[in-house]
């Protein structure tokens, strides 16, 4: 069943697992930028590239 982008918005600003699973995303995303200097694009870049094989 596919969300509505409300749906996840709801989701992601409540409190809970979604919502903490989104802050751990976000904060090892600041890590890796911070850690390497690499570029927004290129942690998008491997955001994409990693949820195209998450299953």
């Amino acid at each position: 069943m596919a969300f509505s982008e409300d749906q996840m918005l709801k989701a992601i600003n409540q409190e809970g697992v979604v919502k903490a699973s989104v802050d751990k995303i976000k904060e090892a995303c600041k890590a890796l930028q911070r850690e390497t200097g690499c570029p927004e694009e290129d942690v998008d870049d491997l955001l994409n590239f990693l949820a195209g094989r998450w299953s």
